[in-house]
């Protein structure tokens, strides 16, 4: 089969690597038909990551199931299915209380597994033919009839859908809150919507790139452009300066301030600073456990400086982690099937797998109108 193959830093090729296969009775094989990049895919296209060469990448992942094991009962050949980007076995301590994100067998010695990615576990990713799919009936969300003509629209199930919900509830976002997102890459501006969902009365977005917060302002959020620095004087403006009853952080450890440098305590400092005392904020960006080409001293052991004290002071709390997508998936399509709400708007690029190593390039260099990409293998 064809696969997306990581070979170190900046460097990825499509290749033809063994046809993905059943390899325990509870798998079921998948034929890929729309696979993300993800700005996490970034992290380890960078070399930022343990990712080691030879490993195929890709955690977004919709396609046809073509083959289940002989201990597969619900899920059936012809099935069209979205798989969660984290993978879950649906019996330990975790998964039973909807921790997917978290589980405890699919990737002894840590809680969470996930396909094609650094520290996740030895899962090929879906940028490929073919994709296996650990404990399949757990793992397979079998979609409804319209699911080929929405198949832009369900492979935001796989992650960024979830994940942008799962900001606002960390959150804790409620009707008629305000709301300050920092981020309007994809997940940002599914947070964005998430929130709009949600009922909250204001909703701010805080980025450097135009293109992507014209994006957010299509969803009647609050565009801030902190191109000039000043982004945190327009929130507290915008509130009366009293700060965001909620905040989502969705960059993670690789945000940048105003000159494109490198900050990696930019962002979660910045929330400290606009969400108003007694406020929650969500923290989905991915923040690693170490990061060993890093600049900063301290972010090069997975640290940053957080304004702790000011945080303590205004009574703020904090929930962090991925997205335990298979609590969110179901109901979240149906809003989908239902036409209450069409995440496909944010691709900005829809391509044949040959064309990702060129797409890495242009997404990893945040090329002006690169905001979601589609591979179709």
């Amino acid at each position: 089969m064809k696969a997306l193959v990581y070979n170190g830093p900046h460097d990825v090729s499509v290749d033809n690597v063994p046809d993905a296969k059943i390899e325990r009775s509870t798998d079921v094989l998948v034929k890929v038909t729309s696979t993300n990049i993800c700005g996490s895919d970034l992290h380890m296209y960078e070399g930022r990551t343990g990712m080691e060469p030879g490993r195929i990448l890709g955690h977004e992942n919709l396609g046809v199931v073509i083959e289940v094991g002989a201990a597969v009962d619900r899920v059936k050949v012809g099935d069209r299915v979205c798989l969660p980007f984290n993978i879950g076995c649906g019996f330990c301590a975790n998964c039973e209380k909807g921790l997917s994100g978290f589980c405890l067998t699919v990737n002894p010695g840590t809680a969470g597994g996930a396909y094609g990615f650094a520290g996740m576990g030895p899962y090929s990713g879906g940028q490929a033919e073919l994709l296996r799919v650990p404990y399949g009936d757990f793992n397979c969300l079998v979609l409804p009839r319209d699911s080929q003509e929405k198949e832009n629209d369900y492979v935001m199930l796989s992650d960024i859908f979830p994940t942008g919900y799962h900001a606002t509830e960390l959150a804790g976002v409620q009707p008629g809150e305000s709301v300050v997102i920092y981020g309007a890459g994809p997940v940002g501006l599914m947070a964005a919507c998430s929130a709009v969902l949600k009922g909250a009365s204001q909703v701010m977005v805080v980025d450097t790139h135009k293109d992507r917060l014209q994006l957010a302002e299509k969803l009647g959020a609050i565009a801030i452009d902190n191109t000039e620095g000043d982004g945190i004087e327009r929130i507290m403006e915008l509130t009366g300066g009293q700060g965001a009853d909620r905040g989502c952080e969705c960059v993670g450890f690789q945000c940048c301030n105003m000159h494109r440098e490198e900050v990696p305590n930019l962002t979660m400092n910045s929330l400290v600073q606009t969400v108003k005392a007694t406020g929650r904020i969500g923290v989905v960006g991915v923040f690693i456990p170490e990061d060993p080409h890093a600049q900063d001293k301290l972010a090069k052991k997975g640290q940053i400086a957080f304004d702790f004290g000011q945080f303590w002071i205004k009574g703020q709390s904090i929930g962090t982690g991925q997205a335990n997508v298979k609590a969110y998936n179901r109901r979240l399509s149906r809003l989908i099937e239902h036409d209450k709400v069409k995440p496909s708007w944010i691709v900005s690029h829809e391509l044949p797998l040959e064309r990702a190593p060129e797409a890495y390039k242009s997404f990893d260099k945040r090329e002006k109108g690169w905001t979601k990409v589609i591979l179709k293998p």
